[in-house]
C-alpha cells in the first residue's frame, strides 16, 4: 500500500502544477463596442489652485455612437463643443478622436469649448454609458441613459 501512494503522490503533483499552467482562454474577444444613443447631463469640475474654489460646469447633450461611422456629441453646445469622430475601446478605456477639434490647439492653448477627445473610463450597459476622466485638478462626467 505505501508502495502505491508513493507513485500517486508525484502523479498528482504532475497534474496539478499542468492544470495550473494550463492557457488560460483568451478574454478580449468579450469586450463589446458601446453603440446608441444616450442623453444625459456632463459635468465639469475644476479646482482653482489659486482661490482654492471648485468651478462647476453642467451642459445636457446627446451622445450617438455607431460603430461604422464614429460618435457625435449634440445638444447644449454652449459649453460643451458639440463635435464627432472616432472612438475605440478595450474593455475598461475608451478614446475618442474628435475631428472638430482645432488644429491649432496646443499644450499651452486650449480650445474654448470642452472636447470630447483623448482617453476615458467608461462602463457601458445597454441602457447607460459613464464616460469619466479626472487628474489632480479637473474631473470631466458623462452620466448617460439610453434612448
Amino acid at each position: 500500500m505505501k508502495r502505491r501512494s508513493s507513485y500517486l503522490l508525484p502523479l498528482l503533483l504532475i497534474i496539478i502544477l499542468a492544470a495550473g499552467c494550463a492557457k488560460s482562454p483568451d478574454t478580449t474577444s468579450n469586450i463589446v463596442l458601446p453603440v446608441g444613443t444616450f442623453t444625459g447631463q456632463f459635468t465639469r469640475i475644476h479646482l482653482n489652485l489659486y482661490t482654492r474654489k471648485l468651478d462647476t460646469t453642467y451642459a445636457n447633450l446627446t451622445l450617438t455612437m455607431a460603430a461604422a461611422t464614429g460618435y457625435a456629441i449634440t445638444g447644449d453646445t454652449t459649453k460643451h463643443a458639440g463635435s464627432h469622430g472616432s472612438y475605440v475601446v478595450d474593455g475598461v478605456n475608451i478614446a475618442f478622436s474628435d475631428q472638430t477639434l482645432p488644429t491649432s490647439t496646443t499644450s499651452t492653448t486650449s480650445p474654448t469649448k470642452i472636447h470630447l477627445n483623448g482617453v476615458y473610463s467608461y462602463i457601458y450597459t445597454t441602457t447607460s454609458m459613464q464616460i469619466t476622466f479626472s487628474n489632480d485638478t479637473l474631473i470631466y462626467s458623462y452620466i448617460l441613459a439610453g434612448k
